[in-house]
Formats: structure tokens, C-alpha cells, sequence
């Protein structure tokens, strides 16, 4: 006898869900840049050209100096350089031109090429394009400035005193960075809370209205306001608060350069060239730090952002349809057999049942998880694509797409459903004819989620599509029970037509509904109590089949 097979409705989601956001957290930009991998070298390509443009910030701070500089000298020395001063300006100025629109567009190709979730997506921008390419023009420009003025500017001194300062702003920036960490990401979850809540009051308006709760359901969203909003303000605090810091530390620097210039070309230390020279290469570097700071936010945004779309990419599912792994059968009869079976989330068990095909065997309760395990039984090691083709299934509440009922009823079948398929499995749920009586025949379209048709057309329609593909076993799932008697007789035509030669599994409280089935199966307290023919069952005495036979004839 097999080991019991348990049905888990993946209990332990929460804590996988936490472990998940845990290694996430770790490291996401590495894998939002990973995701960029088929636009590598367009990447490459933009970083590269990038580093090029941030050239053009050290070199504009050197020609303004030498400009400068140049209005101190003869007329005739004056004109020469500010000629020459002129033609490198507007040399620099084409180089920017040409170069800047090159990087946008390279990085926007990358971006526009990883489609995530509109919302998230914007955020995630910020991090992948944004900020990629203002990092790389912030480290090339700061690289840039030190280098050139510690080999190129002879006044070591002064460049030395501005370089001590200037990684304060860098502290800052990391500082802003770890305060802000969770605030983004506990705001999310807030929000999708609120907006949850929303649109449940919204989608059940009547019943609100109903209820005269509206004052409660605007208490209840304000609730859930409350922490983000407490959050933001915070963020904004620290946001603001960092990036004044910033520009604190960034007039620092410009009050430290000429402060300490003033003294060493009073002193003869360094030349007045020398002091603008400093001040525009190093100072610029040290502004390009202080606008990064500004995209501390953004980037914890977008590290959070990254977390969500991660937490589906990873998320796998206990039955994966595109496996191609497992075993199919050649000629399948439609048996159900459950041996040692258990199901872990109530009491119910089965330690053998045996239905040879084809029979119709209703269920009159707990037949609601036997329906929704059927894929997850002892038939696992079989390849699920071909396993669900061998069942169809008709719920209670039938979901039709915004389509025509031709789309409708070949959404069953895999691949092309040709028109003859169509049309035989319509007549054999008794559905042909009322399409045939519409305009447009099985051209009409049926309405989101077939508002356009009754709930009798809609069930045989969705019967059609169930046995469109010619399943071995058939489940009806209270195909029936939100139906008036007309509907239900002419539901019920259609049940007895697709029901031959296969095995039918019908969950119905309706008792007409399971009257001529070759098996009735009740379940009481989790174990099967009675098992048999309509007559059969009828005969038992104090028998719980009869019972409910009685109480459904008194009541009707």
C-alpha cells in the first residue's frame, strides 16, 4: 500500500515569502542588472559614453579657469587667449552635444526592453538607467578632478586641503541611504493594504450602501493611511534634511577654497590662477557627490520595488504545467482509484475507492476538495499538460472571456479547435440551438465574463468547452445549483448527453441532479457512509441518502 498522499494548500507560504524578501533584500541590483543582460552591450555601450561626457566637467572647470586668468594679461595677450578660450568652449559645448543625447538614448533602449509593472517599473528606471548612468558620470567626473589636479595643477596644497573635505558628502550620502532602508517597503505593503480595501468597497458599492457603512469602510482606509503617511513624512525629513547637508558641506567647500587660496597667494604660496583652477576642478567633483545624494530615495525606492517583482519571478508553483518531465498513457479509460488517501487541512479520508469507467459518480459533500486535489492525487508523476488534457471541468460559477462564443468554447481544446469540433460539442451540451437562435450565431460576443448570456447558457457553455477536447473524466462542479428549474432541466439534457462514455464527476446539492448516477456517493464526518445506486439507497433504513431524498420532497 502507497505512502497516504496529503493535498497541502501551502501552508507554510508566509514564512517562504519572508525567506524570499530576506535573500532578495541581499543583493537586487545585481539581478535588475542581470535582467539587462540581452542589452549588454547596449549597456556597455551607453556606460562608456557616459564616462566620456563627465570628461567634460574637470575640462570646463580648467578652461574657465585659464579664462579667467587671461583677463589679467596685455590687450594684445588677452584677445589671443580669449579667442582660444572661445573656440575650446564651444569645442566642448559640441562634444557635450553630441555625446549626451548618444548616453539618454542608450540607456532609455535598455530600460524600454525589461518590461515590469507600470508602477514599479518607473521606480526600477530610476535605479537600472537613472541612476547607473548618473553614478558613472558622478565616479568618472570625481576620478577625473582628483587626478587631473593631483598631477596636472602645481599647487598640491590647496588641492590636498579641498580633498579632505569632500568625502564628508559621501558619508552623508550612505547615511541617508541606511536611515531610509524599510521605510520604502513598509510603506508599499501599507499602500497595497489601503488600496486592497478600496477596491472591495468599491466593487461591493450595494452592499455598503446596504449596510449604511460607509463611515466605517473611510475609517478603516484612514487607518491603514496612517503609517505611510507617518513614514513619508519621515523619509521627507530625512530626505530633506540629507540632501541640505549636502549643499551644507558643498558652500563649505567654496568658503574653504577661497578662504585658504586667499592666504597662500598672500603668502606667495600659490598663484591667483592656481586658486580658480582648484576650485573649479575639485569643486564640481564635489557637486556632482551632493546631486547624488539626491537620489538616496530613489534608490531605496527602487531596491524595494525590485523586491516585489522578484518575489513573482521567483515564486514557483508545486505543479508546473511547462515541465515537460513525467509519464503519459496511450489508451486512457478514465479510472479514479484512491487508496490511503488523506487530506491535511480537514478529516476527511479514503482508505481504498475504486470507480471504473465510464460511470457517473456524484459526490454530495466534501466533494468541493476532492475536485480541487484531483491534480495534486497520486496521479503526480504524470505529466501534468497531458493529464489536464484527459479532465474537463465546469465550475459553478463559470468563467467566460470577453470573446465570441466560438473563442469561448475553443479555449478548451489545445491548439486549432476545428468549426465541426465546435459545433458537436455545443449540440452535445444542448447549447447549439439557443446559438443558432442569437444575430450573430456563435460570432456574438459573450460580454465580460458573460454578462450577455444567463447563467443556464453560460454553464452549457462552458460544459461545451469542457468536452470540446473529449475528456476520459469529466468534473461538474454544482453545475447547477444557482440555476431555476427550466435552466436546470435543460442543463440537466445537456449533463446526461456529455456524461456518455466517460467518467462523470458531479458535485451537486441538488438531488435531481445525481437521481439516475450508476454511483452515489455520502460522505459523513469525513468518511464515505453510504455508497450505491438511487434505489439502492432509497431502500437503507435510517439511511442519509433517504433522509435528504425526504427532506427535499417536504420542502418542495
Amino acid at each position: 500500500m502507497p505512502d497516504p498522499t496529503e493535498f497541502n494548500d501551502a501552508l507554510d507560504l508566509e514564512e517562504n515569502a519572508q525567506k524570499v524578501q530576506s535573500a532578495l533584500k541581499k543583493a537586487p541590483i545585481g539581478r535588475l542588472f542581470y535582467l539587462n543582460k540581452p542589452e549588454a552591450f547596449v549597456l556597455a555601450l551607453g556606460s562608456i559614453t557616459a564616462a566620456m561626457v563627465a570628461v567634460q566637467f574637470p575640462i570646463f572647470g580648467t578652461l574657465v579657469s585659464t579664462a579667467i586668468k587671461s583677463f589679467y594679461e596685455p590687450a594684445e595677450e588677452l584677445l589671443k587667449h580669449s579667442r582660444f578660450s572661445a573656440i575650446m568652449f564651444v569645442a566642448l559645448g559640441a562634444y557635450a552635444f553630441v555625446l549626451n543625447p548618444i548616453v539618454n538614448i542608450m540607456f532609455g533602449i535598455a530600460v524600454c526592453s525589461t518590461s515590469f509593472n507600470p508602477t514599479d517599473a518607473l521606480i526600477v528606471k530610476r535605479l537600472v538607467g537613472d541612476t547607473l548612468l548618473f553614478n558613472i558620470q558622478t565616479i568618472s567626473t570625481i576620478i577625473l578632478a582628483f587626478n587631473w589636479k593631483l598631477a596636472m595643477v602645481a599647487n598640491w596644497k590647496l588641492a590636498l586641503i579641498i580633498t579632505v573635505v569632500v568625502p564628508l558628502v559621501g558619508f552623508q550620502s550612505f547615511a541617508q541611504m541606511k536611515l531610509l532602508v524599510g521605510l520604502n517597503r513598509n510603506a508599499k505593503l501599507k499602500y497595497e493594504e489601503a488600496s486592497q480595501l478600496a477596491t472591495d468597497a468599491v466593487g461591493g458599492i450595494r452592499t455598503v450602501a446596504a449596510l449604511c457603512a460607509e463611515k466605517n469602510v473611510m475609517e478603516m482606509y484612514d487607518k491603514k493611511c496612517e503609517s505611510p503617511i507617518r513614514e513619508g513624512i519621515r523619509e521627507g525629513v530625512v530626505g530633506g534634511l540629507g540632501f541640505g547637508f549636502s549643499f551644507l558641506v558643498f558652500y563649505f567647500v567654496y568658503a574653504l577654497c577661497f578662504y585658504v587660496g586667499a592666504h597662500f597667494v598672500q603668502h606667495g604660496i600659490a598663484t591667483f590662477p592656481e586658486v580658480f583652477r582648484v576650485f573649479f576642478v575639485l569643486v564640481l567633483g564635489t557637486g556632482a557627490i551632493s546631486r547624488a545624494s539626491a537620489l538616496g530615495g530613489d534608490t531605496n525606492k527602487a531596491i524595494d520595488a525590485a523586491v516585489s517583482i522578484f518575489e513573482i519571478l521567483d515564486s514557483k508553483s508545486k505543479i508546473d504545467y511547462s515541465n515537460e518531465e513525467g509519464v503519459t498513457i496511450a489508451n486512457v479509460r478514465g479510472d479514479i482509484d484512491f487508496q490511503n488517501v488523506r487530506f491535511k487541512n480537514c478529516c476527511t479520508s479514503w482508505e481504498e475507492w475504486k470507480w471504473p469507467s465510464p460511470q457517473r459518480l456524484p459526490s454530495l459533500r466534501g466533494s468541493m476538495t476532492l475536485i480541487s486535489a484531483t491534480s495534486f492525487s497520486t496521479v503526480r508523476k504524470l505529466k501534468v499538460s497531458w493529464l489536464r488534457l484527459q479532465v474537463g471541468l465546469a465550475g459553478q460559477e463559470p468563467v467566460l472571456f470577453n470573446d465570441t462564443i466560438r473563442a469561448n468554447i475553443a479555449y478548451g481544446k489545445q491548439g486549432e479547435a476545428s468549426e465541426e469540433a465546435i459545433v458537436a460539442a455545443a449540440e452535445a451540451a444542448n447549447t447549439h440551438q439557443f446559438i443558432s437562435a442569437l444575430r450573430n450565431g456563435y460570432n456574438t460576443i459573450v460580454g465580460e465574463r458573460g454578462i450577455q448570456l444567463s447563467g443556464g447558457q453560460k454553464q452549457r457553455v462552458a460544459i461545451a468547452r469542457a468536452t470540446v477536447k473529449d475528456p476520459r473524466v469529466l468534473l461538474l462542479d454544482e453545475a447547477t445549483s444557482a440555476l431555476d428549474a427550466e435552466s436546470e432541466r435543460g442543463l440537466q439534457q445537456a449533463l446526461d448527453t456529455v456524461a456518455i462514455g466517460r467518467t462523470t464527476v458531479v458535485v451537486a446539492h441538488r438531488l435531481s441532479t445525481i437521481r439516475g448516477a450508476d454511483i452515489i456517493a455520502v460522505l459523513k464526518n469525513g468518511t464515505i457512509a453510504e455508497k450505491g445506486k438511487h434505489e439502492e439507497l432509497m431502500q437503507l433504513k435510517d439511511g442519509s441518502y433517504a433522509s435528504l431524498v425526504q427532506l427535499g420532497s417536504a420542502s418542495a
